[in-house]
């Protein structure tokens, strides 16, 4: 598995990565190698050390990184080398890409295309990634032995963008960890405390901070909160500054100056069980998501969420979660309203959100995995 994107602080496809990782390792049956963009290593793909080297030298190319023309593909041509002469050494079977668009090899390989939001909304994403996308894509589809993607409403794109025939392309939702469960006040506590958070006296919102995570949509939303709502319910947005994370409104920065909004950055993954459990209620407002994996586990952890009613949110949530319009910031004010207000709405999507949340497991999405695994290889065995 190429794991290159673990060289950076943890986020979406690298937490897919690690959890995917280990439920294949559980398995018994698959041997998994990793590739970090420069060296091999005989493991599960593994978050990287928060204060390791590698994660620093990620941190300072990053800052420097958007002023490099051609940048991915210069990365690209750098990890060539070393990920070819360990396909070589290490007598790959199967080469799987979880970040849409492989490095070259000469061994089956399966791709993990996550969504197309970078089709349907291309202002929202970085152009250099857009372009990227678009050059690489197609023909990695084309040579894929199979396709995984995160939801059937990301293969149905698929096929109806793509030409994709539907029998290569293989549903593995996604799982939740079961570190992600409801907690007592006395189990958040030390966590909490040390934010100047209160137990159920919060909204949370967690993401990527960048365009398609429509995060001036829920500031507006709440904004237009009663007052007393926004002094007893502060926001708090957990996430790292993405692209254009500096385009917020000064009028909705000011609610941050006045103690109503928390921006805490990017949250350690051990604080974000407390963090999530300790919440009054969940909000998410992307304008595109190819799963959405943050309202599963605040579903997990038994707090109500009010989801975007955009792409596969629907598929995902269910009826266990309240949606909304994320075009519309007045009528999700009144959702949010409306739950904070009401005990028994919230305690009722409380247990119904826990109760979905079952039956998103890894060990699901690992067995569809390996089903993809043989696919490719049943591909490559059989005459052209």
């Amino acid at each position: 598995m190429n794991a290159t994107p673990l060289r950076s602080p943890l986020t979406g496809i690298g937490n897919y990565m690690v959890e995917l990782g280990a439920a294949l390792h559980a398995r018994g049956d698959i041997d998994v190698h990793s590739f970090y963009g420069q060296r091999w290593r005989n493991e599960p793909p593994r978050a990287p050390d928060p204060g390791g080297r590698g994660v620093a030298a990620t941190r300072l190319w990053d800052r420097i990184e958007p002023w490099i023309p051609l940048k991915r593909e210069l990365r690209k041509l750098q990890q060539q080398g070393p990920f070819e002469r360990g396909l070589r050494s290490r007598a790959i079977d199967v080469y799987h890409e979880p970040n849409y668009v492989p490095v070259s090899y000469d061994v089956p390989v399966v791709v993990t295309i996550h969504d197309l939001s970078w089709l349907r909304y291309p202002e929202t994403q970085p152009a250099d990634r857009v372009r990227w996308l678009e050059r690489g894509l197609s023909g990695a589809l084309d040579r894929a032995g199979a396709i995984l993607v995160d939801s059937a409403f990301v293969r149905d794109e698929l096929v109806a963008m793509f030409d994709v025939p539907p029998q290569r392309v293989t549903v593995a939702h996604l799982g939740v960890s079961p570190a992600f469960r409801p907690r007592s006040p006395e189990e958040t506590a030390v966590t909490l405390r040390a934010l100047g958070l209160q137990h159920g006296h919060y909204l949370l919102s967690v993401g990527t901070i960048e365009p398609r995570k429509n995060i001036g949509h829920l500031l507006a939303a709440f904004a237009r909160l009663p007052a007393a709502l926004r002094d007893g319910f502060p926001l708090v947005i957990a996430g790292a500054r993405g692209w254009r994370a500096a385009d917020l409104k000064r009028e909705l920065r000011l609610l941050a100056d006045r103690g109503q909004i928390r921006f805490l950055g990017h949250a350690p993954a051990a604080d974000l069980p407390n963090l999530y459990a300790g919440a009054a209620a969940f909000i998410f407002p992307s304008l595109s998501e190819g799963f959405g994996l943050p309202p599963l586990e605040a579903m997990a952890s038994g707090v109500p969420v009010l989801a975007s009613d955009r792409a596969a949110l629907r598929e995902v949530v269910g009826d266990a979660g309240l949606a909304f319009d994320p075009e519309q910031p007045q009528d999700t004010a009144l959702k949010i309203a409306a739950i904070l207000e009401d005990s028994a709405a919230r305690a009722d999507f409380s247990r119904r959100g826990e109760n979905r949340a079952r039956s998103f497991t890894w060990a699901a999405c690992a067995q569809a995995t390996v089903e993809a695994y043989r696919q490719a290889l049943g591909r490559a065995a059989s005459p052209s």
